[in-house]
């Protein structure tokens, strides 16, 4: 590959003037050298040292992104619809930007932590943290930290992190489900922890408001291997006429069991009715169309990394907790009981 000396002499010009260049250090170049070294780079094909040039800035020009994957159904997590959609939106943006992207998934914390700490990213954003593994990630990781999906206590330390409305949604499916007559319903989730506990905690206060018995909302544990899933749906189908209504945790785990119900001769909504959480892609594309509550992964990545970015352009930026909307999605997988309509 031709050296900048070599195209120095190309040009016409010292070999600093083309360094500036190709770093965007221009201030002290007339336009039309700038244009003149560019168009012969152009024209040979130069590619930077993007490393030598990092180093100069004292930046990678990378941001990184971290992922819990505990709480995901697949062992590939970007299968995942909720999951796959965000990454993509977080790539675009960090690509617009100029930005490279590095990615580090996995169902231990630990290994996340020990991984990051051995990055030299500009800055950082981490999904599916909570109070205990995210004040261990910020004492490892000393530059600019975003999370996504955070649900923090208060410990006395200021994080920032993008969330969701997780027991408005809850709360306000439940109470639609209450609206159309369900007064058993149960709700399943991988752990109860989180955004989880929040989504949880929405169901069961509509219950209560809704002057039901506690016993109107049950509580089961969904295991993350396809085994585990199974094994709670097999003992879901043995007292499923207790139920008019079930409640996942998210549309992942919504469309795993309205399969394995239909299989089984479930009919829904006929039989039983099923609600979801996310709005994502594969709700509208099942049959019959799942009712769900909606949010936006893209929107949700924008926001993060837009945050991130006045982090790492000013040392002054507040942490803060932004809180996304959500929205109902009524389709066709809820009974209305009380008019015995589907």
């Amino acid at each position: 590959m031709v050296t900048i000396k070599e195209l120095a002499k190309m040009i016409g010009v010292s070999p600093t003037t083309v360094s500036n260049v190709i770093r965007g250090k221009t201030q002290e170049v007339s336009q039309q050298t700038i244009e003149k070294v560019q168009k012969v780079l152009k024209e040979v094909n130069y590619i930077p040292n993007m490393t030598a040039i990092n180093l100069a800035k004292n930046s990678s020009n990378v941001i990184g992104y971290v992922m819990n994957a505990k709480g995901i159904i697949q062992d590939n997590a970007v299968k995942d619809f909720f999951t796959g959609e965000l990454i993509g939106a977080l790539e675009m943006e960090i690509r617009k930007a100029g930005y490279y992207m590095m990615i580090y998934i996995s169902d231990d914390v630990e290994e996340i932590i020990k991984f990051v700490s051995s990055w030299n990213v500009d800055g950082l954003i981490a999904l599916g943290f909570t109070d205990d593994n995210a004040q261990k990630l910020s004492e490892v990781y000393k530059k600019p930290l975003v999370f996504i999906d955070g649900h923090f206590y208060d410990d006395g330390n200021e994080y920032t992190n993008v969330g969701l409305e997780d027991y408005k949604g809850a709360y306000e499916i439940t109470q639609y489900l209450i609206e159309c007559g369900h007064r058993r319903m149960g709700f399943f989730a991988n752990n109860y922890i989180g955004i989880n506990h929040e989504r949880y905690r929405g169901f069961k206060d509509a219950i209560k408001n809704a002057g039901l018995p506690e016993e109107a909302g049950e509580q089961f544990f969904i295991e993350k291997s396809e085994k585990g899933i199974k094994r709670c749906l097999d003992e879901l189908m043995i007292r499923i006429s207790d139920f008019s209504a079930l409640f996942f945790i998210s549309d992942n785990f919504a469309v795993v069991a309205m399969d394995y119900l239909m299989e089984n001769g479930i009919r829904i909504p006929e039989d039983i009715s099923v609600v979801g959480f996310d709005d994502a892609a594969v709700a509208s594309l099942v049959r019959p169309k799942l009712t769900t509550v909606h949010q936006n992964p893209t929107q949700k990545a924008r926001v993060a990394f837009e945050k991130l970015m006045k982090l790492i352009n000013n040392p002054d930026e507040k942490a803060e907790n932004i809180i996304l909307p959500i929205s109902l999605c009524i389709r066709q997988s809820v009974k209305n009981i009380n008019s015995r309509a589907i």
